[in-house]
């Protein structure tokens, strides 16, 4: 369990590390944006990947005000205001009122908004994802998922 910020500092000997981190850094804009779904509606539905981004993020997160999704999402006020109101205008979400303040109010998935978060789970483009993935060999498959794994795991010791 790493808290500190002083356990995190690279020391001489791993100045390599250094590199990685530059080059995992440099990839990783190239390949989301290789990979990622368009910004148009997804096949079949009325919702873009932005929008299914926010309705799997509030499935995930709970209830959250304006104030704290545009944080969680790391948008501007306008930007997640539009969002909102656009999810909200198709019956995805709803406004409600916080019970002892009502002042605050909580942005929630609607019975509609939290089947339409579980139905396109991914972010990635599956078709092209698969057809890369075939033209590379199967040990450097296996050593890009078990890096990931590793990145994710190591991401997750950083929360706790």
């Amino acid at each position: 369990m790493r808290s500190d910020s002083a356990e995190l500092a690279v020391t001489p000997l791993d100045a390599g590390l250094r590199d990685q981190v530059e080059e995992v850094a440099r990839l990783y804009p190239l390949v989301y944006r290789m990979f990622h779904v368009s910004h148009q509606a997804l096949p079949g539905t009325d919702v873009t990947p932005r929008m299914l981004g926010v309705l799997q993020h509030l499935a995930a997160a709970g209830p959250l005000t304006l104030g704290e999704l545009v944080l969680h999402l790391s948008l501007s006020k306008a930007a997640t205001t539009e969002l909102v109101d656009r999810l909200e205008h198709k019956g995805l979400v709803a406004r409600m009122h916080d019970e002892r303040d009502r002042r605050r109010v909580f942005i929630w998935l609607t019975d509609s908004g939290r089947e339409r978060a579980g139905e396109h789970p991914r972010v990635l483009e599956d078709e092209l994802l698969l057809a890369a993935l075939a033209r590379m060999a199967p040990a450097d498959r296996q050593a890009l998922i078990n890096g990931l794994r590793a990145l994710v795991a190591a991401r997750e010791e950083l929360s706790s």
